[in-house]
């Protein structure tokens, strides 16, 4: 489980003079530490993305609680720093447009095309996914002929509603999102052949499993074929941070300390392994 954010938390208790006085210097203390810590507003894509950002299952039902390796990796910036993190999954274009906009802070797992054309600053790169693509056995039962990039282009290619795509060396305009929300609508559409192909990560896919056991039993079913997608670039995950934030140099420094710190330990990489290990 993900600890919780560093915070204070305060006891009403009852006190004499005598015992006031001696634990005078521990209330100031307390005070003080409260004054320093601060809030840092943090968005993701209502989509999910684990094992980076999903919303904790209880009984099998989304949770308010937001965590994977993303958080976690946030989370652990946010103890050392005093912030207390309020994390939330909204529409991922609504996400960047708060971002933008001022009214969030921080978008967790974005791409550097996506950031830029909103206007965002970026921490340095935690983490780099594996580029996949995955086409159904179904509506193409003798494969798909794909042996580079160039190939890609000669198929209808679907994706998520909001995602950009050219950190996987597509133009997003090429891309079938229109109302897509969901993996399972996905699936649906390449089965019905609707569209010939989508591109994910590999990180991405094998987290499936943590959201929906439905959904992973369509991705093992053997209705779908996964495969490694020739000459892709690897897509970076970045944290973005809003350029209108008062503190945004701030939030920045700290979070690429926080990071470049993990990178040096492996931290990073037992984050992620935590959600994927059997």
């Amino acid at each position: 489980m993900t600890a919780p954010p560093a915070h204070v938390h305060t006891h009403t208790a009852i006190t004499t003079k005598a015992t006031l006085r001696p634990f005078a210097w521990l209330g100031m203390m307390v005070l003080a530490c409260s004054a320093r810590a601060h809030t840092v507003l943090v968005c993701a894509d209502r989509a999910e993305m684990p094992p980076f950002t999903f919303a904790q299952r209880i009984n099998g039902q989304a949770s308010a609680e937001v965590t994977g390796a993303s958080v976690d990796l946030l989370q652990a910036i946010a103890r050392k720093q005093g912030w207390q993190l309020d994390v939330q999954l909204l529409p991922w274009a609504r996400c960047l447009r708060e971002v933008a906009e001022g009214r969030i802070q921080i978008a967790l797992n974005a791409g550097q095309e996506e950031a830029h054309s909103a206007g965002l600053l970026l921490s340095r790169p935690y983490f780099s996914t594996h580029t996949i693509y995955a086409y159904s056995r179904r509506a193409h039962p003798q494969g798909l002929a794909i042996h580079s990039m160039a190939d890609v282009s000669k198929f209808h290619v679907c994706g998520l509603g909001g995602y950009r795509f050219e950190s996987f060396g597509l133009a997003t305009a090429s891309v079938d999102r229109g109302t897509t929300r969901s993996y399972e609508q996905l699936i649906t559409k390449l089965h019905l052949g609707r569209c010939d192909l989508l591109i994910d990560s590999r990180e991405t896919i094998a987290g499936m499993y943590l959201i929906d056991p439905k959904l992973r039993a369509r991705l093992v079913d053997g209705g779908l074929a996964i495969q490694a997608l020739p000459e892709a670039p690897q897509r970076q995950l970045f944290i973005a941070v809003s350029s209108k934030a008062s503190n945004a140099g701030e939030l920045l420094k700290a979070l690429n300390e926080g990071i470049a710190g993990m990178e040096k330990s492996r931290e990073i990489d037992r984050f992620i392994n935590a959600y994927l290990a059997p």
